[in-house]
């Protein structure tokens, strides 16, 4: 996986981190708890955490948190978004596959791991190292359908082919599903609504869409101008690039054992 591309988006990560908790995310929370697979004060790890949203969740209920990306400029900021919680948390960087389960674990198995919309959990193997770490449940998302119109539309504007939004693709919750079966679980599906928009001026809306796609040259002036262009055409009459995302997500959770 690419950690450069990552670090990039870092920035983005960091917006959604300061708009607050949304209702997807209370409603996320709300089906680890109801459900017994969150509990406060329990060992969370969370693989692909970005910027630390659901990890500042976790530590709010006093949980004992590590927090894993690929990118260093994730986890520097999920440092400084982590540091007014007092209960234990800690980072880990690398790849998850690759990294040690000392490095990852080295007080013992969590008793819930998590991964939403990450490719860090991507097949058998990921799905078999997941759960070695976990005495108690398992929880990955993942997006299965996906509509953007506006952004479709500065996109084909400009010639360019739509770029693939979700980072597993939308195909791979079924690939999942069936890599938890054969790692000898029993996989339970649960489909969401997540409906969101974002609003931006014409030039942060360019920059961000440009950053990405990947057949997007960034450091490209002549690209960045006529993206500036474009997004002010598709600006409302307030002079907002207001971009209404529409998607469906699967959560497949799996129990691996009973906790400890």
């Amino acid at each position: 996986m690419d950690a450069a591309k990552w670090d990039k988006q870092a920035g983005d990560y960091q917006r959604v981190f300061e708009s607050g908790i949304s209702e997807y995310n209370r409603r996320l929370l709300d089906f680890l708890l109801g459900s017994g697979m969150l509990r406060p004060g329990c060992r969370v790890l969370d693989v692909g955490c970005g910027v630390g949203k659901y990890g500042s969740y976790f530590a709010a209920l006093g949980c004992d948190v590590t927090l894993n990306d690929i990118s260093a400029e994730m986890l520097r900021r999920a440092g400084e978004n982590m540091k007014p919680f007092t209960t234990p948390w800690r980072t880990v960087l690398g790849d998850f596959l690759t990294l040690e389960a000392p490095a990852l674990a080295p007080a013992g198995p969590f008793d819930l791991s998590i991964s939403t919309m990450s490719p860090a959990i991507r097949d058998l193997a990921t799905v078999k190292k997941l759960s070695s770490l976990t005495h108690g449940w398992c929880l990955v998302t993942n997006f299965v359908s996906w509509s953007q119109p506006l952004r479709d539309r500065f996109y084909s504007s400009l010639g360019y082919e739509p770029a693939q939004s979700m980072a597993g693709g939308l195909d791979s919750i079924g690939e999942l599903e069936q890599a938890v079966a054969l790692a000898g679980y029993r996989p339970n599906l649960r489909y969401e609504d997540y409906n969101w928009q974002d609003e931006r001026r014409a030039e942060e809306a360019a920059r961000y869409l440009i950053r990405r796609h990947p057949a997007m040259d960034e450091e490209d002036p002549e690209l960045f101008k006529r993206a500036v262009e474009t997004a002010a055409g598709l600006c409302d009459d307030k002079g907002i690039f207001l971009d209404r995302v529409f998607t469906k997500v699967a959560w497949l959770s799996w129990k691996t054992k009973e906790e400890d």
